[in-house]
C-alpha cells in the first residue's frame, strides 16, 4: 500500500493535481493500492487514513509529496504513525533534489510558456516558490533543487523563495 501524503491546500487545483498524479501511478503500477492523504486542509486527513489502514491490517509506505525535510516530514508524519502502533508502516523521504523533480519543474515552466530562448536574456530568472520551513535542512534542499533547475535551464538564475517561515518571500525574490 502506498499512501501519497500531500500537504493540503485551499486551492482546488492542488487536489486535482494530486488526483491526476495518483491516476498516473495506477497506470504505471497496476495492482498497487494507492491512497491519498493530506496533512491538513483537505480530506482525507492522514490520521483517518492511518486508522483505516490499521483496522484493515495493512502495511503501508507513506510518500510525502513535499519538497524537503521540514516539520511535516520530520515531526508530523512520524507522530501520525506513532499514534497507530498497530500499523506497520514507514515513511519515505521527501521529493528532494531528484533529477525527475527537476525535469518536472522544467516541464511546468515550458507549459507556462518558458522557452529556451528566454534563458538567453540577461534579465531572465526563475523564482522557485516553496511553502517554507524554519528547518535549515529544508532551505538547503530547496537551494539544491534551485541550482539543479538553473543548470537544467542552461545557467538561468533560479532563486528559492518561500510563502512563509523563511526568507526571501516570493515577492522579495521577484
Amino acid at each position: 500500500m502506498l499512501v501519497a501524503v500531500g500537504h493540503g491546500s485551499r486551492d482546488p487545483r492542488a487536489r486535482a493535481t494530486l488526483a491526476r498524479l495518483l491516476e498516473r501511478v495506477g497506470e504505471l503500477r497496476p495492482g498497487l493500492d494507492v491512497r491519498l492523504a493530506h496533512i491538513e486542509l483537505n480530506t482525507p486527513l492522514l490520521d483517518s487514513v492511518l486508522v483505516e489502514l490499521a483496522a484493515e491490517g495493512r502495511e503501508a509506505v507513506l510518500v510525502p509529496l513535499l519538497l524537503a525535510p521540514g516539520h511535516h516530514v520530520t515531526h508530523d508524519l512520524p507522530a501520525a504513525l506513532a499514534a497507530e502502533p498497530g500499523l506497520r508502516a514507514r515513511v519515505a523521504g521527501p521529493l528532494g533534489a531528484h533529477p525527475l523533480l527537476v525535469e518536472a519543474l522544467a516541464d511546468r515552466l515550458a507549459h507556462a510558456g518558458w522557452t529556451p530562448e528566454d534563458g538567453t536574456s540577461r534579465t531572465a530568472g526563475v523564482v522557485l516558490a516553496s511553502a517554507g520551513s524554519r528547518d535549515p535542512r529544508s532551505g538547503a534542499e530547496l537551494r539544491r533543487i534551485a541550482a539543479l533547475l538553473g543548470e537544467r535551464l542552461g545557467g538561468v538564475p533560479v532563486v528559492p523563495a518561500y510563502a512563509s517561515a523563511a526568507a526571501p518571500t516570493v515577492p522579495e525574490a521577484v
